[in-house]
């Protein structure tokens, strides 16, 4: 008989494979502007090999991919211009192989450059405005028109990226590449992750949490949008209060896990725990901490202490205890038919831990403000990374599963209990079947008569007089009516 939990494992892993069949649209978007001329140009530049092993990294066969080339549109000039589309990542080396830098003019001036226009076009063009992934390689330099204002553009870029509700996650990947060509000279690359619409938001997810992109990237992604969601994670160390019950980490280091067995269940669990800061490349100046747990239709209170963060760097963590109070109605008792099929072993129970941060305040981190001075001087890139004030409160869900190992004396009691009454009923059938012959002295004179269980018998005399009804059960029958003037009775034997 199969466990509750490895039917659940079973389920998640068939809604994990069919998230995964979904095909997933991919743009790579590859600068040739102007300003990316060292890119181009330099002998030592990675920047074509690096676009290549992105896309392999992140491109399932299936997934249908575009690749265009993005500078700003002039009546000579096509931006962005699609090079290639096909499933899959395999087209890719080839057409970068041969990409060059874009003019303005048949004069020679070479392109400038339109995150938006690249982006939308994108969007509406080879995307046909369905959900899909983009990825920007570029030096984060934006000069539509020539403006050589290129800061105050990129503000513009910025602000799209922030407050665009279509855009529904954007990472960054600042990366060190040293270029000089003769023209210009750069010191670092861009690689932006924009996912269109909600299921693109989930693909990116899973692309980050399977660790594809991290063999190729392998610094951690400034996280852009949403700053309102997974800001911090909880680590366990130990429970305080029943050293009976076991708490770790998943596999996903994300899910809390507690093992406890059933008979050693306490209502409220108290973990000695660390709050971790996801909020890369933000430090959480201040916030105050809430949670509550859910499980099923029940919802219990989770309490943190202290309830207060300060100063909390960008994957730094800071010591908690956490009071967890189970909702014991939502775990199965000892009796239950799900404990009872687990055959004494493990029923999971998931739950949801919501943690809120309110009165939140971040900053970012002066490590990271100063690394993108290095790689992009004189550009606003910190500014990027300041959310927009509307967003003062987080929260993060904290996947919860309680493993409850249930005892075999249930499982043993109920089997016996089965066993005996089968055999009763057993006994019951055979005895019901048994015919016994009983002595009765009907008007003094002996005589003989066999019977049944639960059956009913007329007596009669030699002449055919009826003397009575004998009526039987499981036991020796009894006498339930005598004839008038007859006598009817049943001896000892």
């Amino acid at each position: 008989m199969i466990g509750l939990g490895k039917v659940l494992a079973a389920l998640m892993a068939a809604v994990a494979i069919c998230a995964q069949a979904q095909p997933v649209q991919h743009a790579f978007l590859v600068q040739n502007s102007g300003w990316m001329e060292p890119f181009y140009t330099d002998a030592r530049s990675s920047f074509k090999p690096l676009i290549a092993a992105v896309g392999a990294a992140v491109a399932a066969p299936e997934d249908p991919v575009f690749t265009l080339a993005f500078s700003q549109s002039s009546p000579t000039n096509i931006s962005p211009a699609l090079l290639h589309q096909g499933r899959g990542p395999t087209g890719l080396a080839p057409v970068l192989a041969g990409l060059a830098l874009a003019k303005k003019s048949n004069g020679g001036t070479l392109a400038d450059t339109d995150f938006t226009e690249a982006i939308s076009r994108t969007i509406v063009g080879p995307f046909k405005s369905a959900p899909g992934i983009l990825w920007i390689f570029t030096n984060n330099k934006n000069s539509p028109n020539n403006d050589l204002a290129t800061a105050e553009r990129n503000r513009e870029f910025y602000r799209v990226l922030h407050l665009d509700p279509s855009i529904t996650k954007t990472l960054a990947f600042p990366l060190g590449m040293q270029v000089k060509g003769q023209l210009y000279s750069a010191s670092g690359l861009m690689v932006y992750a924009l996912a269109y619409g909600d299921s693109a938001a989930r693909a990116l997810d899973r692309i980050m949490a399977e660790g594809r992109l991290s063999k190729v990237l392998t610094a951690p992604p400034a996280r852009l949008k949403p700053v309102d969601q997974d800001a911090v994670r909880i680590v366990p160390t130990s429970v305080k209060n029943s050293p009976n019950i076991q708490a770790r980490l998943g596999d996903d280091r994300r899910t809390l896990i507690l093992d406890v067995e059933a008979n050693r269940l306490v209502p409220t669990v108290a973990l000695q725990a660390t709050l971790e800061n996801l909020f890369y490349p933000y430090v959480i100046s201040t916030a105050r901490v809430d949670a509550v747990l859910t499980a099923g239709t029940a919802r219990s209170p989770v309490t943190v202490t202290p309830p207060l963060i300060t100063g909390l760097q960008p994957g730094a963590a800071q010591s908690v205890e956490v009071l967890v109070t189970l909702p014991i109605g939502q775990i199965p008792s000892s009796w239950s038919l799900p404990a009872l099929m687990a055959m004494g072993k493990q029923v999971v129970v998931p739950m949801v831990v919501d943690i809120g941060l309110s009165e939140q305040k971040l900053a970012l981190s002066k490590k990271f403000s100063v690394d993108m001075n290095g790689l992009f001087p004189g550009d606003p890139i910190s500014e990027v990374f300041v959310p927009p004030d509307s967003v003062r409160a987080s929260h993060a869900l904290v996947p919860m599963l309680v493993r409850v190992q249930y005892p075999l004396l249930p499982l043993v009691m109920l089997v016996a209990a089965v066993l005996a009454l089968l055999l009763a009923t057993v006994g019951a059938a055979w005895a019901a079947g048994r015919s016994t012959r009983y002595e009765v002295v009907g008007d003094e004179s002996r005589r003989f008569i066999v019977m049944k269980p639960f059956s009913s018998l007329p007596v009669r005399n030699g002449d055919g007089q009826m003397l009575g009804t004998v009526k039987r059960g499981l036991g020796r029958p009894r006498v339930i009516s005598v004839a008038d003037g007859h006598t009817l009775r049943l001896t000892g034997r």
